[in-house]
């Protein structure tokens, strides 16, 4: 956004209602598409109500330009597996078993920092004042592709089922959860988009010195790695005591 453009100061507590609103229903619509094409849903209602609220006298271009930034950005966190994750903490032959419960919250909390952070650095971008010409975006992406590829490598693999060959940190289903149980080991990448967003918040923090990039995607960390785990916790709860 412009330097010189004054930034309205809304209240806290409409600020918070307004967007978990909007990305609570998001979310909901997406349970009817799935993956990238969903999570943009909750991420176009998101990002809007965060531009509309904090930069309303903004030249509409510039409005438009954050909010696709931050929807593109919601997307890519759809590309990673987290229904068995989820099911680590309230799945039937589970209940009772504290060490998938922990574990699943575990890949939860990662999950949900990588998938925010990754909106709120592209948001901040579209919203700090820097200037990142297409060719240098360009660029960046290209770099990010390859952060994907070397943290895919680094984190998710291998994956090898069939000969017992699992990533270390796996938090999917499989057989340790469940012996004997016929269960499709998922492919992860949260690793890969995990070293992606490291390499691009030090990019926007050090080469371009983008402070609202860099704050937005550390506290979108932050707030996915807490509200994903808080909000699957109400769900176990209510599959570990169903008389309550």
């Amino acid at each position: 956004m412009s330097e010189n453009t004054q930034t309205p100061n809304p209240p806290l507590w409409l600020a918070v209602l307004a967007t978990a609103m909007a990305g609570g229903m998001g979310w909901g619509i997406r349970g009817q598409y799935g993956h990238e094409t969903g999570a943009m849903i909750a991420g176009v209602l998101v990002s809007l109500v965060l531009v509309f609220l904090f930069c309303p006298n903004n030249r509409s271009i510039h409005v438009v330009r954050a909010a696709a930034l931050g929807t593109i950005a919601m997307g890519f966190g759809g590309s990673m597996t987290y229904g068995q994750t989820v099911g680590l903490t309230h799945d039937s032959p589970l209940i009772g078993n504290w060490a998938a419960f922990r574990w699943g919250m575990l890949g939860l909390a990662i999950k949900g920092g990588v998938w925010i952070g990754f909106a709120g650095l592209f948001l901040g971008i579209g919203l700090g004042g820097k200037r990142y010409r297409p060719f240098e975006m360009f660029l960046l992406m290209l770099g990010m592709l390859m952060a994907v590829v070397f943290g895919w490598w680094l984190f998710n693999t291998p994956h090898d089922p069939d000969n017992q060959r699992l990533p270390f940190f796996y938090f999917s289903d499989h057989w340790q959860w469940e012996p004997g149980a016929t269960l499709k080991h998922r492919p992860e990448i949260w690793g890969g988009l995990l070293t992606a967003l490291v390499s691009g918040i030090l990019y926007a923090a050090l080469a371009k010195g983008d402070r609202l990039a860099r704050n937005l995607a550390l506290w979108g960390m932050l707030g996915g790695a807490l509200g994903l785990p808080l909000g699957q916790a109400l769900q176990a709860s209510n599959a570990w005591n169903p008389g309550m």
